[in-house]
């Protein structure tokens, strides 16, 4: 049975001045190892650090997942030379001619991956034993996620296909650059294959009868700023409490302003 552990946490920080867009990354340890979704080069040390933690180098990564090819996802794929990198056909064709409006896919982005050793997956394929990719298209054209069978039980690691726990009990993605039908069917093919889910923005969490619950303790984010060149930085820790579900679901999304290409 393969084994799970939160290599990155995911956050979604969204200010004023931009977005501080940190996905989560997670490792399936199998008959291989496998890490999905690489994070940004912003968090490159803190990645490598959390991996020789867990007492693994980059090189000894077998198999990359990206689950789509946003910036935020992908910019550490240098990092691991020895890996295979496992993206849909379909994700890697709208990298290559990414829409000019979407801000998330640069231009650049196929100059990284085609650097990759890449191989196409497909929805179905298993690539370890008890570990399956999912087609879950929405947020991005060819988005992906991995199911990964625990015991009796399954986790899905999904990606940005649904981001954090709202999204969950949203059963949509707040944003969405691709199509909002096949976002809110994937979310749906998302909660009917497990009740634990790896969200790309959040802790993972289980859902189930309308609520959600953190299967891991909160942590924080530590925000400094130099604003003052004459003074000392600022500095703001951001430390989520335990949300209940009523709170969750009043929480504004941002789904009406996500930009649909």
């Amino acid at each position: 049975m393969p084994n799970l552990d939160l290599v990155l946490e995911g956050w979604s920080v969204n200010m004023d001045q931009g977005r501080a867009a940190f996905c989560g990354v997670t490792l399936i340890r199998g008959s291989k190892n496998i890490l999905v979704d690489v994070a940004h080069v912003g968090r490159r040390p803190l990645l490598i650090d959390s991996l020789r933690r867990l007492g693994l180098e980059p090189s000894d990564i077998d198999t990359v997942v990206l689950t789509h090819s946003h910036w935020d996802h992908i910019l550490n794929a240098d990092v691991f030379k020895n890996a295979e990198f496992l993206l849909h056909p379909w994700e890697i064709e709208y990298a290559k001619a990414p829409h000019p409006q979407d801000w998330a896919t640069p231009e650049y982005t196929w100059t990284i991956l085609e650097r990759c050793n890449i191989r196409e997956v497909q929805e179905g394929d298993e690539i370890d034993d008890g570990v399956r990719v999912i087609l879950t298209p929405g947020h991005t054209r060819g988005s992906i996620s991995l199911v990964v069978q625990q015991g009796d039980d399954s986790v899905v690691v999904c990606g940005d296909a649904l981001p954090n726990a709202q999204t969950a009990l949203d059963e949509c993605p707040s944003l969405i650059f691709w199509d909002e039908d096949d976002a809110r069917a994937s979310a749906r093919k998302i909660l009917n294959a497990a009740e634990v889910l790896y969200p790309g923005h959040d802790r993972p969490f289980r859902v189930g009868g309308g609520r959600v619950a953190y299967i891991q303790p909160p942590s924080s984010l530590q925000v400094t700023a130099g604003v003052n060149a004459m003074g000392p930085p600022c500095s703001l820790v951001v430390a989520p409490s335990e949300i209940r579900a009523p709170e969750l679901q009043g929480l504004a999304i941002e789904r009406k302003a996500a930009r649909r290409v």
